[in-house]
Order: C-alpha cells, then sequence, then structure tokens
C-alpha cells in the first residue's frame, strides 16, 4: 500500500512508486494542535519544491497541492497531487502523534545487545562526567570518542571499546581546540588525525532547539554515540529547575543512542542541576584532577564511580595524562599512587597497604589508614574510621585477600602466602 514510509532522520521518507513521487518530511512541530513540516519533493528524481505546509489544515494543504501543480501539472504527468498530499498529511500526523507502541511484555525476548560501550566506563545509555572546571573532564570526552571512533585498544588503557561513529556536540569551545585536543590524542595512539572520523557541531542554541539537526546529522553520518559537552548550555533553561531538566533529558533519550553527557560541579560539590540530573543518568562518575603536576610535567585525574543502574559498582580508576610535542597521552594508573589515593574504599585501602607493607600489625594499619582519609580527630572520628577498618579486615580475611595472625591491634596482617580460590571474585564495598 502506497506510500512506503521509513524513519530518517528528524522525519520521514515517503515514496509513492506507482507515481514515482518522493517527499521527505522532517522539523515536524506542533503548536496549538497545528502540525507544521517542511516538506521536499521529487519527481522522476527531479526536485520540485520545498514548503512549509499546514498538515492540519485545509487551506494549508490546498494551498500546497496548487504549488505541486504549477511546478508539475497532475494532468500532464498523471499525478493525483492532492490524493498524494491528503495521504502524507495522514500518515505523518498519524506517526507523528501516537508516539511509540504498547507492547505486551511477555512477548519481550531478553536482549542479547552489548550492555557496555566502553567496559566499565560507558553504558548504552545516558554516562555523565561531571567535574569542576579544567578537571580534565572534557579532555577525557575527548579521549573515549577517539577511542570509540578507532576502537583502540592496548594494555595501558585496559578497556575494551565497542566502536562506533561519534557526533561531538559543542557548547563550550571551538572547532580548533576539540581538534587539537583529538588529533594530539590519535598521535599518542600512532593513529592518523586524516581518518578521523569524529564529527563535531558548534552549538548555539539548546539542545531541543537544534534537535531536528541533530537528528538529521546522526542520520547522515551513521552516528552511533553522542557526546553532549555540556549540559548547563545544553538545557538551554534553568538547570535548576525540573521542568527544565527533564525537558531536556527526554530530549537526549530521543537520540536513542548511547550519550556522554558532560557537566560541571556546584558550590555544595554535587551535580550542578536538579536532582532529576543524577536521577535521568544510568551512569555517573565525579572526575577529580592531582592537584599539582607530577614530576614529568604529567597530570593524574581520577574518576569515582557515584552511580551505576544495573551493572555493579565499579572500583575508581586513575589516568596519567602526559603532554608531549603533538601528544595527549593516557595511561592507566594505579589510584593509589595518586594524590587523590584517599577517595579509595576501606577495604581498597586494606589491601593497598598490606600489600605495599607486606606485612604490618593492625595498629599500623588504622594509624596508615587515618594518615591517608586524614581523620585524626576528634576520637570518636576515629574510633568510626578504626571500626571500618575492622569490619573491611574481616572481610577480606575471609576471601583469602590478607592473612591475620594474633588478635586486637598487636594482630599481625599480612599479604596471602598463595592465591586466593576466590580472588577474581568481586564484592559489595561500601563508599567511605
Amino acid at each position: 500500500m502506497e506510500p512506503i514510509m521509513t524513519k530518517r532522520g528528524s522525519g520521514y521518507d515517503l515514496e509513492w512508486a506507482s507515481s514515482n513521487v518522493f517527499m521527505n518530511v522532517k522539523r515536524v512541530k506542533e503548536r496549538n494542535d497545528a502540525i507544521k513540516a517542511e516538506v521536499s519533493v521529487s519527481h522522476m528524481s527531479v526536485p520540485i519544491t520545498r514548503s512549509t505546509p499546514t498538515l492540519t489544515s485545509e487551506s494549508g494543504k490546498d494551498s500546497f497541492v496548487r504549488k505541486l501543480n504549477r511546478r508539475r501539472k497532475g494532468a500532464d504527468y498523471q499525478v493525483d497531487w492532492e490524493a498524494v498530499v491528503e495521504e502524507m498529511a495522514f500518515v505523518v500526523i498519524e506517526e507523528y502523534r501516537q508516539g511509540k507502541p504498547d507492547i505486551a511484555l511477555a512477548d519481550v525476548e531478553e536482549a542479547d545487545g552489548l550492555v557496555w560501550r566502553i567496559e566499565n566506563i560507558m553504558l548504552e545509555d545516558i554516562t555523565m562526567f561531571y567535574g569542576d572546571g579544567a578537571s580534565g573532564k572534557s579532555m577525557t570526552a575527548c579521549f573515549m570518542a577517539s577511542l570509540l571512533d578507532s576502537g583502540y585498544m592496548n594494555t595501558d588503557h585496559n578497556l575494551v571499546v565497542e566502536p562506533g561513529r561519534v557526533l561531538y556536540l559543542d557548547w563550550e569551545t571551538d572547532m580548533y581546540e576539540i581538534s587539537n585536543r583529538v588529533n594530539s590524542i590519535s598521535n599518542s595512539l600512532g593513529i592518523d588525525p586524516q581518518t578521523v572520523g569524529i564529527r563535531y557541531k558548534p552549538m548555539v542554541h539548546s539542545l531541543l532547539k537544534e534537535m531536528d539537526t541533530v537528528l538529521d546529522i546522526i542520520a547522515e553520518h551513521n552516528i552511533e554515540v553522542v557526546v553532549i559537552d555540556s549540559m548547563g548550555l545544553a538545557v538551554g533553561g534553568d538547570i535548576e529547575t525540573s521542568e527544565a531538566v527533564l525537558d531536556f533529558f527526554r530530549g537526549v533519550r530521543s537520540l536513542e543512542l548511547p550519550v556522554l553527557l558532560i557537566s560541571h560541579k556546584n558550590k555544595q560539590g554535587t551535580i550542578f542541576g536538579s536532582v532529576y540530573t543524577f536521577n535521568s543518568c544510568r551512569m555517573v562518575w565525579e572526575v577529580q584532577k592531582s592537584e599539582t603536576p607530577n614530576e614529568d610535567g604529567s597530570l593524574d585525574i581520577v574518576m569515582l564511580h557515584r552511580k551505576s543502574n544495573n551493572v555493579p559498582q565499579q572500583q575508581p580508576m586513575a589516568w596519567n595524562i602526559a603532554f608531549e610535542d603533538k601528544e595527549i597521552k593516557y595511561s592507566r594508573k594505579d589510584v593509589y599512587e595518586t594524590s587523590q589515593r584517599n577517595k579509595l574504599t576501606i577495604p581498597r585501602l586494606v589491601e593497598k597497604v598490606v600489600e605495599e607493607s607486606n606485612k604490618l600489625t593492625r595498629k599500623e594499619l588504622n594509624t596508615q589508614i587515618c594518615s591517608i582519609k586524614e581523620v585524626y580527630k576528634p576520637q570518636e572520628e576515629v574510633d568510626k574510621l578504626h571500626n571500618t577498618i575492622g569490619t573491611a579486615v574481616t572481610r577480606l580475611k575471609k576471601q583469602e585477600r590478607i592473612e591475620v595472625t594474633g588478635i586486637g591491634d598487636d594482630a599481625v596482617i599480612s599479604v596471602p602466602t598463595k592465591q586466593a580460590i576466590g580472588e577474581e571474585t568481586q564484592w559489595i564495598e561500601t563508599q567511605i
């Protein structure tokens, strides 16, 4: 049955094969119950017109039919333009207003698609990096985009990446800065910058205002992942209000692609914006930069996992960023070796301190962890931390990740003398 409709970008392609008529309908908008759209018409592969008729208005459709007849008289070309326009308006309005159809959950087959786009970092959903200004979150977003674009993996990164074409939407900087970052990262990976397939779009208006254009870019270039840098400007409204934030995330979800969203901290040190910002993301990482550069001029950043849905809590991870001649090189680093090691959970700190010392008393362990966490007083806080350390020691001993000989402050804690059978088993840690 004609016409044949196909969803494409921000709109639809419609084809009447028997009449050699093709229409592209996009930028469909509804206002005061009136639906308008931008319609491009071709006949026998020849473009005829581009108009913006009101599809719900009889006079609007009649005016469009008259315009088509002036360009290609229906009687001469055996095209019933009135019927074509009516059919176009009907199917577009129906598709636009019905949204997604309801389904029976019993008929839904278990998804066998990928959970991770970048394993342990980015989901096939909405992932957020947030932090202070100049914390390295946008640079790291460029690094992740480069890995996704190239599918590059090595032991320096210890990541598994599902490659895909990336669209970088930028409200913060300009194409020269992002291009320089991506080129420098590509050079460090041994990738020719001329082969980079990342698409870049400088953004002026809010995401919702430019949504049709974004959807068309996604369709035209087969985009699989979108980076939004950053949320504050992309919302286009008061980011502290639930209405503006929820409207924004409805737009983000309409992309139907994995999204890496960059945002900032507020004065309280949490994500800037409504509580719905945190709730609407499926994976949230806080990015922190080392306070001072390393002796070689490189910087360390630590990523702290703040939220996940349907996947386990992730351990903090650290990256060393080295700035060399026309190169920006990322390498994985042990968080314990950075100035932010105090962000590690108590169980992980116990393991690292014991591993570093090989053997120490319970009292020495308490003293070192209190020093790392900078907990010296009041005594009730010290005692609370000591109790938490004790709980962690008990759990790690049961898991055969450490050995404990004796009791009390003089108990000796050491690394296991043999490989623990359950070393690969994950366990839930309480964030301290």
